[in-house]
Formats: structure tokens, C-alpha cells, sequence
């Protein structure tokens, strides 16, 4: 098997948009690379009828909630005994973690570029795993 070259930006898309309100998901084609997006209500003109059902096509799951938190809770402890790293690790144990590290995080500019850089970093990984997961022999570009 080839190595497919895949965009980092459309797996990072996959891996982190959740569909609660439509049916629709994120599907790796394992001859070209590309990643569909298939959605309820979407013109799907593009796609190929068989998207589900052949294996050519695989569903790229999206994270759930506590690898996303885990990707937070890494970054705070890379950051290891500061005060912007206890305040962002206050912000993960309040209601809404999510929300309150974003904003903990924008309080302390010098610390959005290192964020950004870092989750960026363990998404790539995180794709990395998947194609390894899905024995795909995938280049995340």
C-alpha cells in the first residue's frame, strides 16, 4: 500500500467536530487521501451512493469529550508550577472546563500562541493513532 498524504487541517477538522443536531461525519478515502463530508441536508452530489458501505471509505470518529480535556490537562502541566498554570487548572474544575480555560487562556495572551502550538501538536498525534489504529499508512500533512 501506497502512503496517502493527508491534509492536517481537514483530519483536525474531523477529529473535533462533533454532529449532535444533524446526522453526518467525516469519512477518510483510503485511495486518495481526501476527507468527505457527509451531512443530513447537505447538497451530497459528490459523493460516492456507497460512502457507508464500502470499506474504501472509513468513518473518522470524532474525539470525545475527555480526550479533549486530556489535550487541556497535558498543556497545563507542561507548563509545570506557575501561576497562569494553576489558574488554568482552576479553570478545569469548574463548571463548563471547557469555556472557562479558553477564557483563563485569553487572559494570558503570551500563553494562546504556546496553546494553539501544542494542541495542534497532539492533534496531529492523535491522527497519526487513528490511521495506525485503521491500518492506514497515512502522512498527516
Amino acid at each position: 500500500m501506497t502512503s496517502l498524504k493527508i491534509n492536517l487541517d481537514d483530519m483536525t477538522q474531523a477529529l473535533t467536530t462533533r454532529f449532535d443536531i444533524v446526522e453526518g461525519g467525516f469519512y477518510l478515502d483510503t485511495e486518495t487521501g481526501d476527507i468527505l463530508l457527509s451531512t443530513e441536508g447537505l447538497d451530497d452530489g459528490d459523493l460516492p451512493e456507497d460512502l457507508e458501505d464500502n470499506p474504501r471509505y472509513r468513518l473518522i470518529d470524532p474525539l470525545v469529550s475527555h480526550e479533549s480535556f486530556q489535550i487541556m490537562e497535558d498543556f497545563v502541566d507542561s507548563l509545570g508550577d506557575t501561576k497562569a498554570a494553576s489558574r488554568l487548572r482552576d479553570a478545569l474544575n469548574r463548571r463548563k472546563p471547557f469555556r472557562q480555560f479558553k477564557d483563563t487562556l485569553h487572559e494570558h495572551t503570551d500563553l494562546s500562541d504556546a496553546w494553539y502550538a501544542f494542541e495542534q501538536q497532539e492533534l496531529k498525534r492523535l491522527a497519526e493513532e487513528w490511521c495506525e489504529e485503521n491500518g492506514i499508512e497515512g502522512v498527516i500533512l
